[in-house]
């Protein structure tokens, strides 16, 4: 059986000939079928002559299609401009979405729930609040769909306090009972604002309505404590739940990190690597996090294990993972293994550099501290005391006069680190060191 978008057409003269674009009619069929596969969501049967159309094409024949309907007395299904919304949101084209608007307000569909709310969305995604809002507060009858909708938008675009505001509008109406969904969203906008008074309302309101074992909502629970400093109050969420999804470790460990609570973060580091589920949460949540733990506790052991995993496993892991285990290896020491995965980085940060090349000297590397130093500057990477700084002790180290006097001169002839208090002392230093007291006390005295 054909499905159809049209409604009953109007009555006509028993001497007319009755509509000829009808759901029946072959011509007319494919058209509306073409116009159905527009959006990917659709279930409908793609014509392969319309998979190459732009986004301009396919509109345009949907409005051809639109405008034979209107001629022949037809209504369009609400269903029909949701989709058609659908793809104006995901092209984010403004103008086109205004003139679908016209065509919704035309066949008086503007009012309906699902067309409203993907009204809204849609004005939403092309970046118009404005349009969007004037949709929502121009609907008679609100679902949930509707504010969770509007919510959102406030929500992701910036404007959180508004997100709260709509949120109470909608509680003291007390028609509407939010889902998870908007709890989620909700609980967003606290943790954004740093509302713990609000979030707290929230949660009494999420066991109230029974979401409190809601994985989303939980989530974002322990995301809302952990970024309003209520660390025991998520921890206490974190381990209400019988089995701590990917997302809840991550939040709860994102809290911990952000907060310099990296001896708790590594704790939970340590709980995932013992359990059942260690390979897929290690897979699964984001190695540069749990590095960061063992980076702030320096544990080499525990981050070791976690370079196993990559390599056992062969992930395929981002710059930000590789990063992260070279300031862990240099931290804690192990110079030859920073090396190697810092050689690994295709784009490597100036603080980077400025961490191998300290640990370098630290450990009294000062030959490979200079030689790193010499690669930093052929790659034309971007200067810093700190990195001039660590560079000149290496230089002091090997009582290198003739490197120090090229730093010396480079900062000349920049007119900037000479008047550094960081370099100013390593080059004064150096030269005293290597028997040129009176450079040194000429420097001394730019101070």
């Amino acid at each position: 059986m054909t499905t159809t978008f049209l409604t009953a057409h109007k009555s006509h003269h028993p001497l007319q000939k009755p509509p000829t674009f009808t759901s029946s009619n072959p011509i007319f069929s494919h058209r509306l079928s073409t116009v159905r596969s527009f959006h990917p969501s659709s279930r409908a049967v793609h014509v392969s002559s319309s998979n190459d159309w732009t986004f301009e094409q396919r509109m345009e024949e949907a409005f051809n299609v639109l405008n034979l309907m209107e001629i022949q007395n037809m209504s369009p299904d609400p269903s029909l401009f949701c989709l058609l919304l659908q793809s104006c949101a995901d092209a984010a084209n403004l103008q086109t979405l205004k003139t679908l608007h016209q065509k919704i307000i035309d066949s008086n569909l503007q009012h309906d729930p699902f067309v409203a709310n993907n009204l809204i969305t849609a004005y939403s995604k092309c970046g118009s609040l404005e349009s969007a809002r004037r949709v929502f507060d121009e609907m008679p009858q609100r679902n949930i769909v509707s504010w969770t909708t509007v919510i959102s938008m406030y929500s992701q675009m910036g404007s959180p306090h508004e997100a709260l505001r709509l949120y109470n509008s909608m509680r003291s109406a007390g028609k509407i009972k939010p889902n998870a969904f908007t709890y989620t969203i909700v609980l967003n906008s606290c943790a954004k604002m740093g509302d713990l008074k609000m979030g707290v309302e929230v949660h009494e309101d999420v066991v109230r309505d029974g979401c409190e074992s809601d994985g989303f909502v939980v989530t974002a629970l322990i995301d809302m404590y952990a970024k309003c400093g209520r660390f025991e109050d998520a921890r206490k969420v974190f381990d209400g739940m019988a089995e701590p999804t990917v997302e809840a470790y991550t939040a709860m460990m994102e809290g911990y990190n952000a907060s310099g609570r990296g001896e708790e973060a590594l704790g939970l580091v340590r709980k995932i690597l013992q359990s059942s589920e260690g390979v897929k949460f290690v897979k699964e949540m984001g190695f540069a996090c749990m590095i960061r733990s063992c980076v702030m506790e320096g544990a080499l052991r525990q981050g070791q294990e976690i370079h196993a995993h990559l390599i056992k496993f062969r992930h395929r892991v981002g710059a930000r993972t590789i990063a992260a285990l070279v300031v862990l290896y240099e931290k804690c020491d192990k110079m030859a293994a920073a090396r190697l995965l810092f050689d690994e980085l295709l784009v490597k940060e100036v603080g980077l550099w400025g961490r191998l090349i300290s640990g370098y000297v630290r450990n009294g590397l000062n030959q490979e501290a200079l030689e790193l130093y010499c690669e930093m500057v052929s790659a034309d990477i971007e200067l810093n005391p700190l990195v001039i700084s660590s560079v000149l002790n290496a230089c002091i180290g090997v009582l290198g006069l003739a490197e120090g006097k090229q730093i010396h001169s480079q900062s000349i002839k920049s007119g900037y680190w000479l008047y550094k208090s960081l370099v100013i002392d390593g080059l004064a230093k150096l030269y005293s060191r290597c028997g040129q007291v009176k450079e040194a006390n000429k420097l001394m005295k730019c101070r």
